[in-house]
């Protein structure tokens, strides 16, 4: 019979998660709910399928924790839990009846509309906003009358939540009552621009509202409607563009809209080049970011030095932005900075770093500094370093996946390696 290493691969896999299931499941006879809440989350993270029963009795636990992990554990592996099941929580928390109503989408029609109705129903703004979000999912006329009525909701988050939940499904809704929320400077700037955005996605004829707005001395819904002009064509949007990118005594976020725009929808224009290399200097770092990326997508000769000057500056937020960056532009100096990182004490930064120059297939000593007394996080990508690069032996490998001192994570990507070294050795670990 021929040798299936992927087989192998995999039933050594599962293997050793049935292993830590089993370990984790035995949590959930405990009388402390936060002791199950924590066990389910853990359950549903492996993806276990086998303690449905447990999380169904979970739900009639005291402690919200426990029941939210038991929705989110069964909502998870699509479980189709009854109404008779659950109809208890409607009564529960407000937490609790925002989480139930995502398993609606799971039952059978008839008692999915039965939960979406009543929930729809909520004296919280929040749970029927979380309803809402649902009614795609959910066959429900009944519901989708309900959401009608919400149109003339007190409430605005609530009232664009219908709006948006009935366009969705190929209702009619009036273009009025959306401009109206858009229109009033009284309303959250969060709720305006949602409705402009729900705007543009549906309605035809939206650009002028969108250059109105974007004229607004509001810089967060100026912001929005200048970033949704970059899903139109350059020749009508260019001009407003190119006036806020000009324009350097606006706000930053505002002239990053712009800068965004302009680069998905007018990247062709020679003069973007030279307006992206201006901001690269700015004060703002979200901003010298944008203009940075947007040297990128047109592919300009001045990136690799910009990388390069932002990596060995001192800033380190700026230089954990750029570090995704060198896997497309590799220069020495760029992967040396990386490899510099590796020795000192930034968590984050190492574990970025090691991401990049796996991918690079990088050979340095120093990679092999992340592989012990550092977080799951840095082992995982220092591991993976090292195979990629073929320098790390194959016993070695073994050695972590034998180890009953080594976490699941560390022992599932050593098998990961052995299966790109040597495949034939798998067949042991079994």
């Amino acid at each position: 019979m021929k040798y299936d290493a992927k087989k192998v691969l995999r039933n050594l896999k599962e293997k050793m998660i049935e292993e830590q299931i089993k370990t984790i499941s035995a949590d959930l006879d405990s009388s402390n709910s936060l002791t199950v809440a924590v066990a389910l989350s853990e359950l549903k993270r492996l993806k276990d399928r086998w303690h449905v029963q447990e999380a169904v009795k979970a739900l009639s636990s005291t402690g919200d924790a426990a029941v939210i992990s038991a929705i989110r554990y069964l909502s998870s592996i699509k479980y189709p839990i009854s109404f008779k099941e659950i109809d208890h929580l409607v009564k529960k928390s407000e937490r609790i009846r925002k989480e139930v109503v995502t398993l609606s989408q799971y039952m059978t029609p008839e008692d999915g509309c039965k939960l979406l109705s009543l929930l729809l129903e909520d004296r919280s703004s929040a749970v029927k906003i979380q309803s809402l979000k649902q009614l795609e999912k959910v066959q429900c006329d009944e519901g989708v009358q309900q959401a009608k009525k919400f149109l003339e909701d007190e409430d605005p988050k609530v009232k664009v939540e219908s709006i948006k939940g009935l366009l969705n499904l190929g209702e009619n809704v009036d273009e009025k009552i959306v401009t109206e929320i858009i229109e009033n400077t009284k309303l959250p700037f969060e709720i305006r621009t949602a409705a402009l955005k729900i705007f543009v996605m549906h309605f035809k004829d939206s650009l002028p509202l969108l250059k109105k707005m974007a004229e607004s001395t509001y810089s967060k819904m100026n912001s929005v409607a200048i970033s949704l002009m970059g899903k139109f064509p350059c020749d009508e949007v260019w001009k407003s563009l190119e006036t806020v990118i000009l324009n350097d005594s606006l706000p930053s976020e505002t002239i990053q809209s712009a800068l965004k725009s302009a680069s998905n929808t007018c990247g062709e224009r020679k003069e973007l080049e030279e307006m992206a290399i201006k901001y690269v200097n700015y004060p703002s770092k979200s901003l010298k970011i944008t203009a940075l990326r947007v040297l990128m997508s047109i592919e300009s000769q001045n990136v690799e030095g910009i990388i390069e000057e932002f990596l060995e500056g001192r800033d380190r937020n700026l230089k954990l932005s750029v570090v995704p960056f060198v896997e497309k532009y590799p220069s020495k100096n760029n992967v040396e900075v990386l490899l510099a990182s590796l020795e000192d004490d930034d968590e984050e930064m190492m574990e970025n770093s090691l991401k990049v120059l796996g991918r690079l297939k990088t050979k340095d000593e120093r990679i092999r500094n992340g592989l012990f007394d550092h977080t799951i996080g840095v082992r995982i990508q220092s591991l993976k370093a090292l195979v990629s690069s073929g320098d790390i032996g194959l016993e070695e490998l073994m050695e972590f996946v034998r180890s009953v001192s080594e976490p699941l994570e560390i022992k599932i990507e050593a098998l990961n390696g052995i299966a790109k070294i040597a495949p034939q050795r798998l067949e042991e670990l079994l």
